[in-house]
């Protein structure tokens, strides 16, 4: 007695069927055309509650600045870093205002010091 189909007949034949529907784009809504499909859309972006967009602007410009590899450091360290490393007046400026002496482990301390918020 003869089959017409092997093992993997069927699951080819089905391949073939969905392949040719995903080039010719049939199923797809217009979002996933043109997304690409696979990645969620992106939110828009709202500052944490409590800050406002340019405290989220300073906050961005510290952690340019300031590598984790820096911390801990005290702010005598932290400024020699920004300035070696020619960071902008702000962060300067911020920086300068933090208490002499204390270390800071990282830079969500410092963030917090200077008396921004963080995230978390």
């Amino acid at each position: 007695m003869h089959r017409e189909s092997d093992k993997q007949g069927p699951v080819r034949d089905l391949r073939k069927e969905t392949e040719s529907l995903s080039r010719s784009g049939v199923g797809r809504t217009k979002e996933s055309r043109q997304g690409g499909g696979d990645t969620p859309p992106e939110r828009p972006r709202t500052p944490p509650r409590g800050m406002s967009p340019a405290d989220v602007a300073r906050r961005a410009a510290l952690t340019r600045a300031l590598p984790p590899g820096e911390f801990p450091a005290d702010r005598a360290r932290l400024l020699t870093h920004l300035r070696s490393h020619r960071a902008p007046e702000s962060v300067i400026d911020a920086v300068s205002g933090l208490p002499e002496g204390k270390q800071f482990q990282t830079l969500g301390e410092v963030v917090r010091a200077i008396g921004l918020l963080s995230e978390h």
